[in-house]
């Protein structure tokens, strides 16, 4: 952790940091003698890559910050292809995951999932959330977005955020 003089320097290494937490979220394997089920850190991993793609939506993406997940379907950072309601339940998966600490819906659950899993993946009217193929993406991402510094350049959202 550093002392930044500018927005896009501190970018360059919470991002980064973010990232590997995440990583090491999704590879932590739970020790059944202490937890119920086995499994990694999934909803520590899942908040964490939320985060970071309504991060990077918060300076790609104009307007609320339902917008900043239309990110996921940017070809130039995680180029998937989610329907409009898909995009508002990964909106919704960060909300209850950073509000209230849980995933308080019906319908959606979290997974680990597979290389070759689909990000978000509809089962049986259950949405699930992959966690490696969503890691797998926003490395992508991550290194897009801090592999072009000139999207920051005379960025909105740095503006805001200067002005706090």
């Amino acid at each position: 952790m550093a002392i930044h003089k500018n927005i896009p320097s501190m970018l360059q290494e919470s991002l980064k940091e973010m990232i590997l937490v995440a990583k090491y979220c999704i590879e932590f394997q739970k020790d059944t003698n202490s937890w119920p089920e086995s499994g990694c850190y999934g909803y520590p991993a899942a908040l964490l890559l939320l985060s970071i793609t309504d991060s990077i939506g918060s300076y790609i993406e104009e307007g609320k910050v339902k917008n900043h997940f239309k990110v996921l379907n940017n070809s130039k950072y995680y180029g998937l292809s989610l329907s409009d309601i898909e995009i508002v339940i990964m909106y919704n998966y960060r909300n209850l995951l950073s509000h209230h600490t849980v995933i308080a819906t019906k319908n959606v659950s979290l997974r680990i999932g597979s290389p070759n899993s689909p990000v978000l993946q509809s089962q049986n009217g259950l949405y699930l959330l992959n966690l490696v193929p969503f890691y797998n993406v926003s490395v992508k991402a991550v290194n897009a977005f801090l592999g072009n510094p000139g999207v920051l350049k005379n960025n909105q959202t740095i503006s805001n955020i200067n002005k706090k």
